[in-house]
C-alpha cells in the first residue's frame, strides 16, 4: 500500500469511527421520549372518538337552534294574540258599530245641526270614525294572517324538534359507545403516562400532590378519561342566551380534577346541577357544572387533584353526560376555554 493510500485509508477509518459514535446521539436527539409516545397514544385514542363526537355536536346544536326558534315563535304568537285581542276590542265600541252598519242618515245629520259649524264638525267626526275603523279592520286581518303563519311555523318546528331529538339520542348513544370502547385502553395509557412523568420528574422539587400531569400551559386537563369536545363558544342558546363555556363529553363517573392549585366551593342549581367553583392561586376562576357527584366540596386542592365526577345534573340531558367548563381570568368575565384546553392536553 502506498503512502498516499495509507493516508486515505486512515482518514476513512476516522470518519467511519466518528459516524459510529455520532449515530446513537443523532438517534437519541431525534427519538421521542416515553412521555411523548404515551401522549401520542392518548391523542390517537381521542381521535377515534372525533367522528362520533362531531356527529353528536352537529345534532345537538341543530336541536338547540330549533328549540330557540320554537321559543321565539311561541313568544311572537303570544304577542300577536294580544294585539289581535286589543284590535278586536276596538272594533266592538259604538263608533265601530256605526261603521259596520254603514247606514248613516246624512239628512238627519243636516237637519238636527244647530249651526253650519256644528254640521261640519259632525260630518268630520263620522268621516274620521270610518277611517280609523277601516285601519283597525285592516290591522285585524293582518294579525289574523300572522297568527295562522306563526301557528304553522310552530307545528313545523315541533316536527323538526321531534325528529332532531330522535337523531340526537342516536348520536349520543354512538358517542357513548365509542368513548366506552376506548375507555379501558385510555385509562391504561394514562396510568403509564402518569408514571413516566413521575419518573421524568424524579429528583425535582415537588409542586404538590399532583395526581395527573399538567399540559404545556401548566394546567391539568379537567376531565381525566376518554372524552370529546369542540369549540362551541358563543353558540346561540334558547332564551336568547349564548354558550359561555366548553362542553367536554365523557361517560358518567369520569374523574374531574382541579386544573390548578387553589380553593374549591360547591353549589347546586336547577341550571348547572352540582357545580364547583375553583379559585386558583393566581386569581383565575374555573367553573365545573353538571357533576354527577363531589369528591371535594370545599377547601384547598392541588393541581390534578380529584374533585368530582362527570354527570348530567341540572339541565343537562341524561343521555349525554358532560362537564360544562368555564374559565374566568382574574375572576372576571368568562373567556373561550377551547384554546386553553387544547394546551392542557
Amino acid at each position: 500500500m502506498t503512502k498516499g493510500s495509507r493516508r486515505i485509508y486512515t482518514w476513512f477509518v476516522i470518519v467511519v469511527a466518528l459516524a459510529a459514535l455520532m449515530l446513537p446521539a443523532a438517534r437519541a436527539f431525534g427519538a421521542k421520549s416515553e412521555v411523548d409516545k404515551l401522549k401520542d397514544q392518548l391523542a390517537a385514542l381521542r381521535k377515534e372518538s372525533q367522528k362520533a363526537g362531531d356527529a353528536y355536536s352537529k345534532a345537538y346544536w341543530k336541536l338547540d337552534a330549533t328549540n330557540a326558534k320554537l321559543s321565539a315563535t311561541n313568544k311572537s304568537l303570544s304577542t300577536t294574540k294580544e294585539k289581535l285581542a286589543k284590535a278586536s276590542a276596538r272594533l266592538g265600541n259604538h263608533a265601530a258599530e256605526m261603521y259596520r252598519q254603514g247606514d248613516v242618515d246624512y239628512l238627519a245629520l243636516l237637519l238636527t245641526s244647530d249651526t253650519l259649524d256644528d254640521m261640519l264638525v259632525r260630518l268630520e267626526y263620522v268621516s274620521r270614525i270610518g277611517e280609523q275603523d277601516a285601519d283597525v279592520v285592516a290591522e285585524v286581518k293582518t294579525l289574523q294572517a300572522e297568527l295562522v303563519s306563526e301557528k304553522a311555523a310552530i307545528e313545523e318546528a315541533k316536527a323538526d324538534q321531534s325528529a332532531e331529538a330522535k337523531s340526537l339520542k342516536s348520536k349520543a348513544a354512538a358517542l357513548d359507545k365509542k368513548l366506552k370502547g376506548v375507555e379501558s385502553e385510555y385509562a391504561a395509557v394514562q396510568k403509564k403516562l402518569a408514571a413516566a412523568v413521575a419518573k421524568q420528574n424524579a429528583g425535582r422539587p415537588k409542586a404538590g400532590n399532583t395526581r395527573y400531569p399538567a399540559g404545556p400551559n401548566g394546567m391539568v386537563f379537567p376531565v381525566q378519561g376518554s372524552y370529546y369536545y369542540s369549540n362551541t363558544w358563543g353558540a346561540a342558546r334558547s332564551g336568547g342566551r349564548t354558550h359561555k363555556g366548553t362542553d367536554i363529553m365523557a361517560r358518567t363517573g369520569t374523574p374531574c380534577v382541579a386544573v390548578l392549585a387553589g380553593t374549591v366551593r360547591s353549589k347546586s342549581s336547577s341550571l348547572g346541577g352540582k357545580t364547583i367553583w375553583l379559585t386558583a392561586d393566581n386569581g383565575w376562576e374555573f367553573y365545573y357544572a353538571h357533576l354527577n357527584s363531589y369528591v371535594r366540596t370545599s377547601g384547598r386542592v392541588q393541581a390534578g387533584e380529584l374533585i368530582g365526577y362527570v354527570g348530567s345534573t341540572g339541565n343537562a340531558s341524561a343521555s349525554a353526560p358532560h362537564l360544562h367548563f368555564q374559565i374566568h381570568p382574574g375572576g372576571g368575565a368568562p373567556v373561550n376555554p377551547y384554546s386553553y384546553l387544547r394546551q392542557m392536553e
